[in-house]
């Protein structure tokens, strides 16, 4: 069967009348068919609705359905006439007619005939082809002439299905609509003869039709829009989903479709003797005289030697083409290499059956109508002793240890003669990984500094072909940034340079190969840089806090199995570097989830392997607070790497690996980034961002020039800025800050480094200038106006202006940690107020930890203007505890250290120096110096 079977209850039916033809009939609307109230196009306005007629009335009997159509639009733009100018209507005609009723342009309370000297045009093209599908189908199409803006576009059709392989069953669907979707008028009708015994269903909430009997006929109209209907719960399995529409069924129950399908499935006397197929029968049963080994080989042939590609022409959409023709063309499609599969089982002595599936909504099968419509694929099911093997002709790479892996349809259909319920698939992770993630990283050249990366992903089964699929439907442009979330977690800040996509037919398999430059993320605290790994990708557990979610249980994703290797070259050859937490790991998780692995550092290697598998089991409401919990302990645990006390710096040793040429491959990597696509800025500002971490300043200035001149935006001009004020070009770090100013002149921030350096180059007025009017204004900028006011005249040595103007900062909000901070850094760079500084300091640092560094900073300068160094030691290393890079307080550190007579004062002192060449400068205007 075909994908497209999935959506019959959507459109027409799954059956039809017996005189089927390849050319639209035109026809009046048939008698049995209500007509659906004429828009009143004279009362039409902007409000109205686009839909205004949406009417589905289908009529079932004799092993055939008539499903007629009527679809009025109303056109209110050009771009709406564009769209709907061109009439496209779909059918197959090996199974029935489409009949055409009408086209017409409703205008100013008039109905003008569209088809009057006009007909469709027939065309058949097979849209499926890139997806191994030719059925037939064929599209009437019609360019309507003559639309305008403002008209109504009423169409109304019929199509009619038969197909003799339902031996006498038929189905239909159509939509059920429901607000906030506006829409003039919508119905959907069924219509059958009263003794008949059929079903219907209608999924979403409140879909109540009203009932009747008249003329012999059974009616069933719903009435729409429904009321909104309510929120999903997030996570739900798909049984629980209610799709918008109601669905009609002659079929009794899930045994009799069983039934149906059992004739199309015999095997008995397919394998003729002396054929080809039968040669391939005596091959496998001399080679493997084991019944799983049999299994194996049988599989694999047809999965090997039998392309996949689907036919549904005449009436092979349900009717699966011959073994011998299978073998003989080459190709088949899931029917085909189903019935396959099982004559080659059978004359092989293995016990085996087909089953219906659905590949998409395999969960929602159990609370559908019985119908045929209700699957869109066809598999084997084989029996060894008590074990079932599922068995899928149509997947690829399949090997012997793969038999016992089941296939992710939630609920399939055994077909029997004798019939069949629903069978529900075991919850089972696969025996082999469905991917395996192996990631390569070097970090010579420090932690937490961009490094070569290289990583290889292997993909078995559904999830190559779906990779596949995906990346012959998108541009080359937008591949790699999909095949960049394939790098395998421990990576972060990914910039992929190079891709290759392998796919193996034969394996089943897709490799994908990555380089590029990423970084490591290590945190700093109790003297030690630990980093953490993420031994699985785990998924949060939805909520279901909700009163109508609270019976709903979780579905936790298809059976799968997952394999990651990353590997870590350490910087100084792995010295004073060790496993942080467990050595090894192994925890039972929600949803039949497992996930176990090892860290080990070996030399200069750090490595981490994991395994994550899942079975699918759903987790049921009950279950879901422990669950919660389980996961939570989960993720507390630690699994990585830490340094040991007092680690150096990853800037210690940038000078070193220069030296070495560590970091040339980073600078190859980005260099062919740029080269690939020259006329893009951030690429130049990815380099330069490197350049200014190795302290290549002058390199990475250059690359923020190409970037301003390619891009001038107002974060590059401001980086730029930095970069010049780093190595002592106060005038252009101006020019750049007044041109960002410019682009940005409600950013706060820009205003303040420019007022600042302003004042700093005596031009305190122009500063002042830029600030007073945005002061005047008032508004929610005031306080960090007012800051940035109290910083430019402190800059200018104006202490009684700086500290009026913080104060009245702190007028405006008196508990705000930053302003108080503020305050205790401007007091200690003027050396005035210390005592009420350091209360200042205090209550920032108890009223917000985001600010707890800097204000520990102030309090340490401040209480080395009282000479009170142990104190101000106490400050700057708690300081440093949360921000070990930042210049100044290494700098404070160094000066305190000095006066102390402590050894590690020149090694603070030049680590702050190398951070910010301009650091002494900075400290000698506030009369502090070593």
């Amino acid at each position: 069967m075909s994908s497209r079977a999935a959506l019959l209850v959507l459109l027409l039916s799954s059956a039809g009348v017996a005189h089927a033809g390849d050319k639209p009939l035109q026809q009046p609307v048939p008698d049995w068919v209500k007509p659906a109230p004429t828009p009143d196009t004279r009362a039409l306005t902007d409000e109205s609705p686009l839909l205004l007629v949406s009417d589905v009335q289908a009529r079932l009997g004799d092993g055939s359905s008539w499903t007629y159509v009527e679809r009025a639009t109303r056109l209110a733009t050009i771009q709406a006439v564009s769209q709907a100018g061109t009439i496209k209507i779909e059918w197959q005609p090996a199974h029935g007619d489409l009949i055409v009723h009408g086209v017409d342009i409703l205008r100013d309370g008039q109905r003008i005939d569209a088809l009057k000297g006009h007909s469709f045009t027939v065309l058949q093209r097979e849209a499926g082809l890139e997806k191994m599908m030719i059925d037939g189908q064929l599209t009437a199409t019609l360019a309507v002439e003559g639309l305008r803006p403002g008209d109504v576009l009423d169409l109304r059709y019929s199509v009619t299905n038969k197909d003799p392989a339902l031996a006498g069953n038929s189905s239909a669907g159509g939509p059920i609509l429901s607000e906030p979707m506006k829409i003039g008028f919508a119905r959907t009708r069924f219509l059958w003869p009263s003794t008949a015994r059929l079903q219907w269903k209608a999924y979403p909430v409140g879909a109540t039709p009203r009932e009747s009997d008249a003329g012999g006929w059974h009616e069933l109209v719903f009435a729409q829009p429904l009321p909104r209907q309510p929120d999903s719960a997030p996570g739900a399995p798909g049984r629980f989903a209610r799709p918008p529409f109601a669905e009609a069924s002659t079929f009794a129950d899930w045994a009799s479709v069983s039934r149906v399908f059992a004739p199309l499935y015999r095997t008995e006397g397919l394998i003729a003797p002396g054929s080809p197929l039968a040669a391939e029968v005596a091959r496998i049963a001399a080679a493997e005289k084991d019944p799983r080994r049999r299994v194996a080989a049988a599989l694999a042939l047809v999965q090997g030697k039998v392309r996949y590609l689907y036919r549904g022409m005449e009436n092979g959409n349900l009717v699966p083409q011959s073994p011998a023709q299978t073998l003989a063309l080459g190709y088949g499609d899931c029917k085909a290499k189903t019935l396959l599969l099982l004559a080659l089982l059978h004359e092989l002595g293995i016990e085996a059956e087909p089953a219906l599936a659905n590949l998409s909504a395999g969960d929602l099968v159990a609370a559908r109508l019985p119908s045929a419509a209700a699957f869109n694929h066809i598999f084997v099911l084989a029996r060894l002793g008590d074990e079932t093997l599922w068995l899928d002709g149509t997947a690829t790479g399949t090997r012997l240890e793969d038999l016992g892996d089941v296939l992710p349809f939630h609920w399939v259909l055994p077909v029997r003669a004798a019939g069949s319920g629903l069978l529900q698939a075991p919850d089972r992770a696969p025996n082999r990984p469905n991917s395996i993630a192996v990631l390569d990283m070097d970090l010579r050249g420090g932690i937490n500094l961009p490094s070569p990366f290289g990583a290889e992903v292997t993909l078995r089964g559904g999830m190559a072909i779906s990779l596949r699929t995906v990346l012959a439907a998108m541009p080359k442009t937008e591949q790699r940034r999909l095949l960049q979330g394939f790098t395998p977690g421990g990576a972060s800040d990914v910039l992929v340079t190079d891709v290759d996509v392998k796919f193996d037919d034969t394996a089943g398999t897709a490799l994908v190969k990555l380089r590029g430059v990423a970084s490591q993320r290590w945190s700093y605290g109790d003297l030690r840089y630990r980093t953490q790994f993420p031994a699985a990708r785990l998924r949060d557990l939805p909520d279901r806090s909700r009163g109508i979610w609270k019976d709903v249980p979780v579905d936790t994703g298809e059976p799968m199995r997952t394999q990651t290797v990353a590997r870590f070259r350490l910087p100084d050859g792995g010295k004073d570097m060790m496993v942080d937490g467990p050595a090894s790991f192994d925890q039972q998780l929600p949803g039949g989830q497992r996930v176990s692995g090892t860290v080990a550092i070996a030399g200069d290697l750090l490595t981490l392997e994991a395994q994550h598998a899942q079975t699918g089991a759903e987790i049921a409401p009950a279950e879901l607070p422990a669950a919660r919990a389980a996961l939570a302990a989960f993720r507390n645990r630690r699994i990585g790497a830490r340094t040991a006390p007092r680690y150096p710096a990853p800037w210690h040793g940038v000078v070193a690996a220069k030296r070495a040429h560590v970091y040339d491959e980073v600078l190859a990597r980005y260099a062919a980034h740029i080269a690939e696509r020259p006329d893009e800025a951030d690429r130049y500002l990815l380099r330069a961002r490197f350049l200014t971490m190795i302290f290549e300043r002058r390199q990475a200035l250059a690359d923020l020039d190409k970037a301003v001149a390619l891009a001038a935006k107002p974060e590059t001009l401001a980086q730029r800025a930095s970069l010049r004020q780093a190595l002592g070009d106060r005038a252009g770090a101006i020019e750049d800050l007044r041109t960002a100013q410019s682009l940005a002149p409600g950013n706060a921030g820009l205003l303040a480094r420019l007022t600042r350096l302003l004042a700093e180059t005596g031009k305190k007025d122009e500063a002042l200038t830029l600030l007073d009017p945005r002061i005047d204004e008032g508004g929610e900028n005031l306080t960090e106006m007012l800051a940035a006011k109290a910083t430019a005249l402190a800059q200018a040595d104006d202490k009684d202006g700086a500290l009026a103007a913080i104060d009245r900062a702190i007028g405006e909000k008196p508990g705000n940690g930053r302003l108080l901070n503020a305050r205790c850094w401007l007091a200690g760079t003027l050396n005035v107020q210390l005592e009420a500084a350091l209360k200042d300091c205090t209550r920032a640092i108890e009223l917000s930890d985001q600010i707890a560094a800097a204000a520990l900073d102030s309090r340490a300068l401040v209480y080395l203007r009282q000479a009170r160094l142990d104190e101000a030691l106490a400050d700057v290393n708690a300081a440093l505890e949360q921000r070990p890079g930042a210049a100044g307080t290494l700098f404070l550190r160094g000066v305190i250290e000095t006066r102390q007579g402590k050894p590690g004062a020149a090694a603070d002192l030049a680590d702050a120096r190398l951070l910010d060449p301009q650091i002494d400068v900075e400290y000698a205007r506030y009369g502090i110096k070593p």
